[in-house]
């Protein structure tokens, strides 16, 4: 089960919004843009034991605007059976649908209230059996208007938020993780398997059913605790209780008693919590430090991975947190593993949690005037395409992802000196949030282009006219260099720049012959990638075109200021 398409409207910072979501999705962009808003959103209508008028305020109406409401739809692959009756066929309710809107009393709007409706694949409401079906009757049906309950609480959704507090993903949560793990050890319990040894009166053992046993125990430990104030206490409340109901204590009780029991398994199981003993000292798990609480929320989420837990949803925000890159790496591969049978919806601004052969799973989340946008790509997806980008598998490119402008290269040796031409320059590509990518080649720019042209991001491309990956086909080559310049034709978010024949081609031509030999031998140890690097940052020296242009576009100072 996952959540196959997401419409929101007037929820915060989205104005409207109308998403497709794929099993696994990274919501990716700037902070405030609007991520953890979508998840919100979600958390708020599926998360919730119950959801009511009062699981919104006037707060999360877009602009506080009192005449506005808020809408969140959304569509589930596969449809969710349902039965109003046991005996009826079930139905498919394929959308559940909140408004928190207002009365209309008249012309005018009165106090709020939360209309919940459901849909099947068609977009209409189901028809359900209006009554219980008996043999020789008519069949007579009605829609279905809202959503019933047991529907909307058999979507498991669990939400880790930015706060890290172990307390909300303990057992006795209704929507954690812990929960959903001893949900399935419970279940597991009432296997006729699940047996324990005891001694019987006699000194023989016997082999009986775990559960029995737990129950037997409790029982125990129930006549422990029944002290003359516990007794007191169940007798006054009974008593009472009998008198309201119009019954005798002294002579009813037989009728109707109440009375105190001990744990059921899952309840014992719910009131379990997490400890942690350093020597002889013991301590709740939850007054640790965050650090040690984030570590041992994602050390449940790797254990649910390890059972193979299937059909949930979970919604993860800043899955990167506290943890190093190795660590992010890791868990990335874990939240892989997850989203194999659970879709796994996260923010994120860490490259370690996105890869370039998969960009069908992130999406864009940008802010303009309007409130959230968020885009996706619409590339299609091909199996060669991603075979060959996996080969080119780096981490750093990850970060085109990230970009409010991309500059496409070919290789190391513009990678590394064009960081340094942007120092002199006093551009700071950092903190305008341009990213300059090689790719691996000059074959690979056009695959990385079609990627950034999917997104929306401004890309520039830089490319050499001659280049080794062409050697021997020059027709070929000719051809692949017009296709890059298609690119700045087709699209205004583009710019495309050629050296004329290579990068050191250019450095040379700018430099003077005589000035660039004295140059290659005061760095002759080094390799070329890194002699460009140092040549470019050394002050005085002139800028190679069309360089400067180039990192000005980048840095989006292209008037020069």
């Amino acid at each position: 089960m996952r959540i196959s398409r997401l419409k929101i409207r007037n929820f915060r910072s989205i104005k409207s919004l109308d998403i497709n979501l794929p099993q696994i999705c990274a919501l990716v962009g700037p902070n405030n843009a609007g991520k953890s808003n979508i998840l919100l959103a979600i958390q708020r209508v599926l998360g919730r034991e119950w959801v009511s008028v009062t699981s919104f305020t006037e707060e999360d109406v877009h602009g506080r605007d009192p005449s506005a409401d808020i809408s969140i739809a959304l569509s589930f692959a596969p449809a969710l059976p349902y039965s109003k009756f046991k005996a009826a066929d079930p139905v498919e309710i394929a959308t559940f649908s909140f408004e928190y809107t207002r009365y209309q009393v008249g012309d005018q709007k009165g106090e709020r209230r939360l209309e919940q409706k459901c849909f099947d694949t068609h977009g209409k409401p189901p028809m359900v059996l209006a009554k219980a079906p008996k043999k020789g009757e008519a069949h007579q049906y009605v829609p279905l208007i809202n959503i019933p309950s047991d529907v909307r609480e058999s979507v498991p959704l669990i939400y880790i938020g930015t706060n890290r507090s172990l307390k909300e993903h303990l057992p006795a949560a209704r929507y954690s993780l812990l929960r959903q793990l001893f949900e399935d050890i419970n279940r597991d319990l009432y296997d006729p398997k699940q047996t324990v040894k005891i001694k019987k009166p006699d000194g023989s053992e016997a082999d009986v059913p775990r559960v029995q046993q737990f129950r037997t125990l409790m029982e125990e430990a129930v006549k422990l605790l029944r002290t003359d104030g516990f007794q007191k206490l169940e007798t006054s409340i009974k008593n009472n209780a009998l008198r309201q109901l119009g019954f005798n204590p002294e002579t009813d009780t037989d009728k109707l008693d109440f009375f105190f029991a001990p744990f059921d398994t899952l309840d014992f199981y719910k009131a379990l919590d997490l400890r942690v003993r350093e020597g002889d000292f013991t301590i709740s798990a939850t007054e640790l430090g965050e650090g040690i609480q984030n570590a041992l929320v994602l050390s449940i989420l790797q254990a649910f991975e390890e059972r193979r837990k299937q059909g949930a949803i979970l919604l993860i925000e800043e899955p990167e947190m506290f943890l190093h890159p190795q660590m992010q790496r890791s868990l990335y591969k874990t939240l892989r593993e997850i989203g194999k049978t659970n879709q796994v919806i996260y923010t994120t601004h860490s490259p370690h949690f996105v890869v370039v052969p998969d960009y069908h799973e992130v999406l864009l989340v940008r802010k303009d005037n309007d409130g959230t946008t968020v885009r996706g790509s619409d590339l299609p997806t091909d199996p060669k395409r991603r075979d060959k980008l996996i080969k080119e598998l780096d981490p750093e490119r990850n970060e085109l992802f990230f970009a409010t402008r991309l500059l496409l290269v070919e290789g190391d040796t513009e990678k590394l000196a064009l960081p340094e031409y942007a120092r002199r320059l006093k551009l700071d590509l950092d903190r305008e949030g341009a990213t300059i990518v090689e790719v691996g080649g000059k074959r690979n720019l056009i695959e990385f282009a079609k990627i950034a042209a999917s997104f929306g991001i401004p890309t520039g491309i830089v490319y050499d006219l001659d280049s080794s990956d062409f050697k021997g086909k020059q027709e070929e080559e000719v051809a692949f260099n017009k296709e890059l310049d298609d690119f700045a034709k087709a699209d205004d978010l583009f710019k495309v720049w050629q050296c004329s024949k290579n990068y050191e081609d250019q450095l040379r031509k700018s430099l003077g012959e005589q000035k660039y030999q004295e140059l290659c031998q005061k760095y002759e140890r080094v390799a070329k990638p890194t002699r460009a690097r140092l040549i470019a940052s050394e002050d005085g020296l002139p800028i190679p075109p069309p360089f400067e242009e180039v990192l000005r576009w980048l840095a989006n100072k292209e008037n020069g200021e």
